[in-house]
């Protein structure tokens, strides 16, 4: 497609649609309405990443935008759930089709410091908007496993959102207008690390995770949870600050969930261990993992 045709057809649908270009620039993924503009001026093109949110936000025909190659149509058959089987490709994952809860992972566009695994899901929308003051500059990085389940309204705090503390004052004046200021050096900001999150995390509504906190494997984090500090695998903690209330299982259990690593298993392998995963009767289980690790029981 010509970029003046394809420029005016995203103007199209943005205004059919009552969106500002910032409005618009933000749904697609983009930063700055200054992409948007390019677009519709018939300066540049878009990625496929961004036909296929046209697709699945906007509901326009892919035949508008895209030649594709089979292996390009395959791929977008798949992330347009067209496909019925596990795939971490696809955005809108649930057999109801209802589109409130996406796959973190196809839906986090060019931010290489935003790393989720396959299959981890988000019940919102946009969940990179939940991943705040998270500069480039600073560099730090959201890590968060596979197979996690993310309840809406999680924020992500990043380490952007501290303030200079070795000073009289803690005002940023270096980021406003008029004032000279120049802007603290790394070393005389706070920084915490990385945001890690581990795999087969349940995350309730409206926790919130400070700076370079680490969760282990397999946690429950309570609705409302405000996490400053490192939590050990498989705890579930509650509160603000959180705090451990206690541990899912005993050591011995603990020890070899984190040996097994199902979440790194073939989509294959977990279908097998299915039963085992929602299974109650946790002595029966832990005798099960015994011979699955033993090699007596192979996947």
């Amino acid at each position: 497609m010509a970029y003046k045709v394809l420029g005016d057809r995203i103007k199209k649908i943005r205004l059919e649609n009552n969106m500002t270009q910032q409005e618009f620039a933000e749904a697609l993924g983009y930063t700055h309405k200054s992409m948007i503009n390019k677009i519709e001026t018939g300066q540049t093109d878009i990625s496929f990443d961004v036909v296929l949110k046209l697709i699945i936000i906007f509901k326009v025909n892919a035949n508008e935008f895209l030649d594709l190659s089979d292996a390009e149509s395959e791929e977008l058959m798949i992330k347009a759930d067209k496909v019925d089987k596990p795939d971490w490709r696809k955005i809108h994952p649930l057999k109801s089709r209802d589109e409130s809860v996406v796959y973190v992972k196809p839906t986090v566009i060019a931010s290489p410091n935003i790393i989720v695994g396959e299959f981890t899901y988000f019940d919102g929308q946009n969940f990179q908007r939940h991943v705040t003051h998270h500069y480039d500059f600073i560099g730090d990085k959201l890590i968060i496993g596979k197979f996690c389940q993310i309840g809406r309204g999680v924020e992500f705090i990043m380490n952007g959102a501290n303030h200079q503390m070795n000073s009289v004052s803690t005002y940023p004046f270096y980021i406003f207008n008029g004032w000279k200021q120049d802007p603290p050096k790394k070393e005389d900001l706070p920084y915490k690390g990385d945001t890690i999150i581990g795999n087969d995390v349940w995350i309730g509504q409206n926790v919130t995770f400070l700076p370079g906190v680490h969760v282990g494997d397999g946690c429950i984090i309570g609705a409302n949870a405000v996490v400053g500090s490192d939590i050990p695998p498989y705890s579930v903690v509650v509160g603000n600050p959180a705090r451990v209330i206690r541990k899912r299982f005993d050591d011995e259990m603990i020890e070899l969930l984190e040996k097994l690593e199902w979440w790194n298993k073939t989509t294959n392998q977990i279908q097998k261990i299915i039963p085992l995963l929602s299974n109650s009767d946790i002595a029966y289980v832990k005798e099960e993992l015994k011979c699955i690790l033993d090699g007596d029981n192979s996947l």
